[in-house]
């Protein structure tokens, strides 16, 4: 932040002279060139008093003298005062030496808080608003002038008449800036020049990335960035130079104040949902909703208040949004760790906007008094922003056309096969449009048998509403039209629901075949068994007495809720170790208790017995989703499978399935896998509340 200030102090070689015990000599900074001098330090002070220039020896004569240093506020101790801690009224006087008799200057004078008289050598050059010494009769108004006058002496008296009851602050809190005519209107001149530059540049930026938006609705996140670069823009137009007043000079006072608290308290909401948006994985859904709703409410409080309560806000809100600001740096820091495409330029470019809108923070509670630079930041990150959409069109391009000239080779070779290939396929024509019409007739009369078994293997898998027992969800991604993972879902009376996940041998046909039989004998043995371990029992004779025939094996899990009893039983066959994972963060394994279906006689399974309670959540899967993970080794596949569900424990239910599905398309850079892959997601519902 020093560094900051240096770069905007360090225009000039010659350090301006800063007033004391009422004087200011300028003289020599008038001599050495100085465009402007910066009327600052101590001020000859007047604490409610409104002393007019006639009446400055009556006062002086009647007691000691006292300073202020401006810029300052005379705002007491809010615990003392309360709400009134910014009002009152006073008067301040200031000689200032520059030998410049009869030479045409000019004074830059910023608004007051909130009301103002300005007198040069005992002529009135500037005033906002109405001064008074009671509330009633005052008036506050807030509009910068350039003011030209013509000394009559070497040396000026002036006397600054200030009153405010409808702010925080009270006094001169900002400088006025003297200096000969040319350079102060030329200063000026610039500083409309770049505001306005500015202004256009974020203001139809953002109405560059609003059309990008309405073009491209699944990108949400540019809708948000554009109402962000419009609050900027907007707030540079309100606050500062006061354009908007100068536009619509009738335009109220505390709409005016109003206008300009949203159009920076509404930006914090804002911008946070544009990080949310574009690092969604990475930024708590329920811290994010806490600070946008936090955000929204106080700017709902500055449209139902006064000026005189809603600017005690300002230092709290400015707090908020710095705890924001940290909340973003986390969030983007983790999106660089997982190496998520444009993070790292977007750090680069929020932290440029983070140190502009700490330095504007300083600014405004008159700790350093340096310009407000948060447009500047939003510009560059912009900036930033294009590059980065810049370097993705850039990569398209590339791409496309490394893809037409494989394309143009791939034509050539093709063209020569073509030649070749013409003169067979006139000599095979005949014979391949018989052979096309019989192997037609087949291939209708498999896809119509493909259509049957995947209608029969849907019909099979959905899931009841168990509410509010049990809430369930799944991905379930085969491999083919028809897959082998088949899972059952079992009302057996209230209170009590059985859940069957196998994963039968092969797909298509094949698969459906056996998914029928399986689904068969769990039919007719479920209403029998009590456990989910004789369930297996019973599955596992059936089959190792059809396994001479038909050799078919498989893996299996079952697990029945008992909600009078609010325990889960689990029992599995071949299966790898499920999880349980409880709404205290407890993780606990549910472990296989025998060997797949079909092998050995007479097999006696074991089962395990789980107490479980609301927003418990267990996680059922099959050997599809481990073999993606790591197929060689079992248990650093059930890590990382652990590690991503562990991940979920914040997240509400709906949200689940889909972020594990995300985390695993991240951790394997693929959509498709090499087997079949069901996961069932339960989690325990109201009911054992």
């Amino acid at each position: 932040m020093s560094l900051v200030g240096f770069l905007f102090a360090c225009h000039s070689d010659y350090i301006v002279p800063e007033a004391t015990k009422g004087s200011l000599d300028v003289v020599k900074a008038f001599e050495k060139n100085q465009a402007t001098v910066p009327l600052k330090g101590e001020w000859q002070y007047y604490p409610e008093l409104l002393v007019f220039p006639k009446d400055v020896s009556l006062i002086d004569s009647l007691g000691p003298t006292q300073y202020f240093t401006v810029p300052g506020t005379w705002t007491g101790s809010f615990l003392e005062r309360g709400f009134l801690a910014g009002d009152g009224f006073g008067s301040f006087r200031l000689l200032v030496k520059h030998n410049l008799k009869n030479q045409s200057l000019s004074l830059r004078v910023p608004e007051m808080e909130t009301a103002y008289l300005l007198f040069v050598e005992g002529k009135l050059v500037s005033k906002n608003g109405i001064v008074s010494p009671i509330e009633i009769n005052s008036r506050p108004q807030y509009r910068p002038f350039v003011v030209d006058f013509i000394p009559e002496n070497d040396e000026s008296e002036f006397i600054l008449l200030i009153s405010n009851y409808h702010h925080k602050k009270g006094g001169p809190g900002q400088v006025i800036s003297l200096g000969r005519t040319q350079a102060i209107h030329a200063k000026y001149e610039k500083e409309i020049l770049k505001d306005m530059l500015l202004v256009g540049s974020i203001f139809f930026m953002g109405i560059y990335h609003l059309f990008l938006y309405l073009n491209r609705k699944k990108d949400p996140y540019t809708y948000w960035f554009a109402l962000t670069c419009i609050l900027i823009s907007l707030r540079v137009f309100i606050t500062g130079n006061k354009y908007l007043i100068a536009l619509i000079p009738s335009i109220p006072w505390e709409l005016h104040l109003k206008l300009s608290y949203l159009s920076f308290f509404l930006i914090p909401p804002v911008f946070c949902r544009y990080i949310f948006l574009t690092f969604t994985a990475y930024f708590p859904k329920t811290l994010y909703k806490v600070f946008f709703n936090i955000g929204l409410a106080v700017c709902m409080l500055i449209l139902l208040t006064q000026s005189s309560f809603y600017t005690y806000l300002m230092i709290p809100y400015q707090i908020f949004t710095l705890t924001g600001a940290t909340i973003g740096v986390v969030v983007v820091l983790r999106a660089i760790k997982a190496k998520q495409t444009g993070s790292r330029l977007f750090m680069l470019s929020f932290v440029l906007f983070l140190v502009t809108m700490i330095n504007d923070f300083l600014v405004t509670n008159l700790v350093i008094y340096n310009p407000l630079l948060s447009h500047y930041g939003i510009f560059m990150m912009f900036i930033f922003q294009s590059i980065s959409i810049a370097r993705n069109f850039s990569r398209g391009f590339v791409e496309a056309e490394t893809f037409a000239k494989q394309l143009s080779i791939r034509n050539k070779d093709l063209e020569e096969v073509r030649s070749q290939l013409t003169h067979l396929n006139e000599s095979l024509e005949l014979k391949a449009n018989e052979k096309t019409i019989e192997l037609q007739a087949k291939l209708d009369q498999i896809n119509k048998d493909m259509k049957l078994a995947k209608s029969i293997v849907t019909g099979l898998t959905i899931v009841p509403d168990l509410s509010p027992f049990l809430e369930i969800d799944t991905i379930y991604q085969p491999i083919a039209d028809v897959g082998g993972d088949i899972f059952f879902v079992k009302k057996i009376q209230d209170g009590y629901v059985r859940i069957f996940l196998g994963d039968a041998t092969g797909h298509g046909l094949q698969a459906a075949l056996y998914t029928m039989m399986i689904q068969s004998e769990f039919e007719r043995l479920n209403m029998v068994a009590t456990k989910p371990n004789d369930l297996l029992y019973y599955l596992n004779q059936h089959f190792y007495d059809k396994n001479s025939d038909l050799q078919i094996y498989f893996p299996a899990v079952t697990i029945d809720f008992d909600f009078s009893q609010s325990v889960l039983r689990f029992a599995a066959a071949g299966m790898q170790n499920q999880l349980l994972h409880k709404a205290n963060g407890e993780l606990v394994l549910l472990e296989n208790t025998g060997p797949i279906i079909g092998i050995l006689e007479q097999y006696r399974f074991g089962f395990q017995e789980e107490k479980v309670a609301a927003g418990d959540r267990i996680f059922l899967f099959t050997d599809g989703v481990f073999e993606e993970l790591n197929e060689n080794d079992g248990v650093a596949a059930l890590g990382q499978l652990t590690d991503i569900i562990v991940s979920t424990r914040s997240l509400d239910f709906e949200d689940v399935t889909i972020h594990i599905r995300a985390k695993l398309i991240e951790v394997l850079q693929k959509s498709t896998w090499k087997d079949d892959a069901t996961l069932i997601v339960l989690e325990v519902g109201s009911y054992l509340k």
